[in-house]
């Protein structure tokens, strides 16, 4: 297992502002809650992480995710409205919004996306979902999937998903059609901002491991997925589903990240 990472706000370590932390107030979350001690010191052990690519959105559209060019990130979309928001933000005054109505039982999917490093890193986003949902048979909001052809979105295959029900997360194996439960079982919340944060490792002999935290706290680790049949591989996030109910439904989220 890797050490935790202390993970503060993004706007300072985007910035580079300066934080203060006081006696049992906890850091911003990402792996996990680091607690200062007492003293006013951190754990030790803890590592900073590093941000290879983020979106906060402020700056008003999602070009972020397609910079580089088509083999590197994009987005793709059916039968939703997805938009910059100024209604809800985790940081900042920004966030994307989908909206879609599942009433016509056809597929509903937005996803942004960005190829996977080369090495295990960390992929993470806060989502904030407005009602609760109960889906017929999936929602997925958090993807590793590959492409034939690098960036071409039409030759996309998926491998494992991080799934909605109407309390908790869980993973799904796309290929192998294995699902897999959080434990523990963590409801996420409705009505606030959650963090999902996904420590993907696909090294030699290409073997996938996935590990999952839900506000910090690790709710999944699941070793020995085997090896995808292609190497372009991309980590996306977004909203796939073809029944809700209710059947309008509004999900925002914020503040992505890729960091080791």
């Amino acid at each position: 297992m890797p050490r935790p990472r202390l993970l503060l706000s993004l706007l300072p370590l985007l910035t580079g502002a300066t934080v203060s932390l006081a006696c049992n107030q906890p850091l911003e979350i990402g792996k996990r809650f680091e607690l200062p001690s007492p003293d006013g010191a951190v754990n030790s052990d803890a590592t900073a992480p590093t941000i290879l690519w983020s979106s906060g959105l402020e700056s008003g559209d999602t070009s972020a995710w397609s910079r580089d060019g088509a083999a590197i990130g994009g987005s793709d979309q059916h039968l939703v409205t997805a938009a910059v928001s100024q209604e809800q933000a985790h940081t900042g005054t920004r966030s994307l919004k989908i909206t879609f109505d599942t009433a016509d039982g056809q597929d509903h999917l937005a996803e942004y996306y960005r190829k996977v490093e080369p090495g295990p890193a960390y992929y993470g986003a806060w989502f904030f979902i407005k009602e609760m949902h109960t889906p017929a048979t999936f929602w997925t909001v958090f993807y590793f999937f590959y492409q034939t052809q690098a960036g071409n979105a039409l030759t996309k295959h998926g491998l494992w998903d991080l799934n909605l029900n109407n309390k908790t997360v869980y993973f799904y194996d796309e290929a192998m059609k294995n699902y897999a439960d959080a434990v523990p079982r963590k409801p996420y919340p409705v009505g606030s901002w959650f963090h999902l944060e996904v420590r993907f490792a696909y090294e030699a002999p290409r073997n996938g491991h996935i590990t999952v935290w839900q506000d910090g706290e690790q709710i999944m680790d699941i070793a020995n997925l085997g090896a995808a049949p292609g190497d372009n591989l991309y980590w996306g996030l977004g909203s796939e589903t073809d029944a809700l109910t209710p059947s309008d439904c509004t999900i925002y989220f914020d503040d992505a990240t890729i960091s080791t």
